[in-house]
């Protein structure tokens, strides 16, 4: 990469192609936000976005060698695009938690974590991931600038580097593992109250959906910050890896797994229906059950008698005046 924007001939042909099926998405994406509602979603196109900035302009870089700019515009908006998509990750399992568990379930005994803080602390992190990785990749590209147009050995400043941006895919990945952690041991523990949601449209098929997004979105997230981390690494060492010596390791592990990521909110079901007014998830666990709650029999009862009571005395006046007027006296 020192001496030139890729050690491989890249394809602007198969960048391209990408860019127009990332478009795809986009357009479904933004129909079911807006017709969902489901504004909270909005981190997951503005992460579509970015992908299609980054794939556009590596077409650019591509076929045109000597454009810097459009180099570093790629770089810096494929790396940084799935750290938008892990902050909406984190948002809707927060949500989803929050909406599905009873009160008195929402605590660090039960699901080793509070709801209440699992969007702010993961989101949190993912923010400060996502400044580091931004600091190391600009480290990078400058050091890869000077080294091209200036000259010079660059082999401390890459290493430099590398560490930056190991720290940041490292907190990154360890983020995402505790959180897969905690999704695990939701699920075990929601087996508990999620058949009390069957009446409001949260079947066994939903539930089945709900986890299914936030797995495979979680473990494809995995993946691919894995991908990345090994590519800067062999990227800034001296030894020559497949990973930046041909280019399919990037449309497997990078591309090809960040378009299923998206696709996974996308089939069977986006995940903002959930949340849509008539959905399953559109009220919290304890205010559909006050909507659901069965009436107390005995107190049923007691009504039942005190109207039976108040005809009967409400007949006799009115069918018998004189009776009732000589009881009276």
């Amino acid at each position: 990469m020192i001496y030139g924007f890729y050690e491989y001939e890249a394809s602007a042909l198969a960048a391209v192609i990408a860019a127009i099926f990332f478009c795809m998405v986009l357009a479904f994406s933004g129909f079911h936000v807006c017709l969902s509602k489901s504004w909270f979603m909005c981190t997951n196109i503005i992460a579509i976005i970015m992908e299609i900035i980054g794939l556009a302009t590596r077409v650019l870089s591509i076929t045109r060698p000597q454009d810097l700019g459009a180099y570093i515009v790629s770089v810096i908006f494929l790396t940084l695009a799935p750290s938008v998509q892990a902050a909406n990750l984190y948002m809707l399992a927060g949500r989803v938690i929050r909406k599905s568990t009873p009160a008195s379930k929402q605590n660090f005994k039960t699901l080793w974590f509070n709801p209440s803080h699992i969007t702010l602390v993961f989101v949190g992190q993912d923010v400060v991931a996502f400044a580091v990785q931004l600091f190391g990749v600009g480290f990078l590209i400058k050091t890869v600038v000077e080294a091209r147009y200036f000259g010079g050995d660059p082999t401390w400043e890459l290493q430099k580097a590398m560490k930056i941006l190991v720290l940041g895919f490292s907190i990154q990945i360890a983020s995402l593992c505790v959180f897969m952690v905690l999704l695990v041991r939701f699920y075990f523990m929601s087996k508990e109250w999620f058949p009390c949601l069957r009446d409001r449209g949260c079947s066994n098929g939903l539930v089945r959906i709900i986890f299914y997004v936030l797995w495979s979105s979680t473990v494809l997230l995995i993946i691919r910050t894995v991908y990345r981390l090994n590519e800067f690494v062999a990227e800034t060492g001296s030894t020559q890896s497949v990973i930046v010596s041909q280019e399919w390791p990037f449309w497997v592990f990078e591309i090809a797994v960040v378009f299923l990521m998206f696709i996974t909110y996308l089939v069977p079901q986006y995940p903002g229906w959930w949340f849509a007014r008539g959905g399953a998830l559109e009220l919290g666990f304890d205010e559909e059950a006050k909507q659901y709650e069965k009436p107390d029999p005995r107190a049923l009862g007691r009504a039942l008698e005190k109207f039976e009571a108040m005809r009967i005395d409400g007949y006799d006046q009115h069918h018998f005046p004189e009776s009732v007027a000589n009881q009276e006296q």
